[in-house]
């Protein structure tokens, strides 16, 4: 079969024979070499899109962009597991902590030692604290789900009264210790943060830094206040500080963390904190 394309190919261009053999004019053989060359290039080019197509088709298999709750693939968090959420109810949350069920008798704010001090002026979740909602933060904090953050400062912004927003001067955030900054590499309630400001026009400004403190997700209540005792300190350089600010952070257990930063902030000259945060543990 080859050997009868090949013929087809010379016979127009025949030159003088000697015996059996046939002579090719020079131009014509190079003419030949070039032709076969390009099919050659245009049979590798069609080669390597099939494997491109294959290999991305694979990784898609492999690596496809799924729901971090229920798996299925195509989006970060579905519809279905987005209004799956167990949002809190503003008008019956504790005002004072955010606890869901809170606004007429808190149990998170009442103690048989009393009422619990609250540095801070109000305080607004998001989320309970639950199976979907934690999968949520985790996998942005600790998984490498970087692009959660839009989705998690939306929820956060839809938490929010427009009054708190309106009556804030600016916008501030718990910052990540340096030990969390080494083992996740970025700080997650800075980039949380940023769209936030984004969708709210709040100017978000750096008025916190971390000191060294123990991961505060294995301590108990007495535990994570004495963690938290100088957890932070205001960051050199500030010239003035706003008089009304909201205070972010990911996650409200018992409030150390956010009453630490809130302490640090008004010892510094702030008249009012108010907070929020995504998800709340009661």
């Amino acid at each position: 079969m080859l050997c009868g394309r090949f013929w087809r190919l010379v016979k127009p261009f025949q030159g003088e024979e000697r015996g059996e053999e046939v002579v090719m004019p020079g131009a014509h053989l190079r003419a030949m070499r070039e032709a076969d060359a390009i099919a050659g290039l245009r049979r590798i080019d069609r080669l390597s899109l099939a494997i491109d197509s294959i290999s991305h088709g694979l990784l898609e298999l492999a690596w496809s962009t799924r729901c971090v709750c229920c798996e299925l693939p195509h989006a970060l968090l579905c519809r279905d597991c987005e209004e799956a959420l167990p949002r809190i109810a503003a008008e019956s949350a504790c005002p004072r902590c955010g606890a869901p069920f809170g606004a007429v008798a808190c149990t998170e704010c009442w103690t048989a030692d009393g009422q619990v001090p609250r540095p801070f002026a109000s305080a607004r979740c998001a989320l309970e604290f639950n199976d979907a909602s934690a999968k949520l933060i985790l996998a942005y904090k600790d998984g490498g789900e970087r692009a959660l953050a839009p989705i998690l400062a939306r929820l956060l912004v839809e938490a929010l009264e427009p009054e708190l927003l309106e009556s804030s001067d600016r916008l501030a955030y718990v910052p990540a210790s340096s030990q969390a900054l080494r083992r996740r590499g970025f700080d997650h309630m800075e980039r949380i943060a940023c769209e936030v400001s984004t969708l709210t026009r709040l100017e978000r400004v750096d008025l916190l830094a971390a000191n060294s403190r123990f991961d505060q997700r294995e301590l108990s209540r007495e535990e994570r206040a004495e963690n938290m005792a100088e957890a932070f300190e205001l960051l050199e350089g500030i010239d003035e500080l706003p008089r009304r600010v909201l205070l972010i952070d990911d996650v409200f257990t018992t409030g150390a963390t956010l009453t630490a930063a809130t302490e640090v902030l008004l010892a510094g000259g702030v008249e009012r904190v108010d907070v929020g945060a995504i998800c709340r543990v009661w």
